[in-house]
């Protein structure tokens, strides 16, 4: 399963229950990676002109296959470690306030960088793809 996160600068990724941001070249930027994606329903208006297969489900992480592409923001993956073979991770080299952290700990479950790309956004200058993989 490939898993894609989104955090900020503390590793942050909600607020109050709220994503910290959007950005829709973000969006874009994970349009071009998959023709399908799991995502659950806190996530679904991001996803809502997606021009391929976008399933909502709750369980998403339960259900999604080795080859399977999900976008996740409001759990904690740790579970599903052995499942993960992909993290794709935007950063949004901002610091915002958060109460909900991306706590993974990517180097003791065997995962490396496998590349880095930046690119701008529409909301932010700067907004960092990292792909790490086992």
């Amino acid at each position: 399963m490939k898993v894609i996160i989104c955090i900020d600068d503390d590793c942050g990724m909600l607020f109050n229950k709220r994503r910290q941001s959007r950005d829709s070249k973000l969006i874009e930027d994970i349009n071009a990676l998959t023709d399908k994606l799991y995502i659950t329903s806190f996530s679904e208006k991001l996803f809502k002109d997606a021009k391929y297969s976008v399933t909502v489900n709750d369980s998403m992480l339960d259900i999604a296959g080795k080859d399977d592409f999900c976008f996740v923001e409001d759990r904690d993956i740790s579970p599903y470690e052995n499942k993960i073979d992909k993290i794709i991770i935007y950063k949004w080299n901002r610091r915002y306030p958060s109460d909900f952290k991306f706590t993974f700990d990517l180097k003791r479950a065997g995962f490396s960088l496998a590349s880095a790309y930046e690119f701008e956004g529409t909301s932010h200058e700067k907004i960092t793809r990292e792909v790490f993989e086992k």
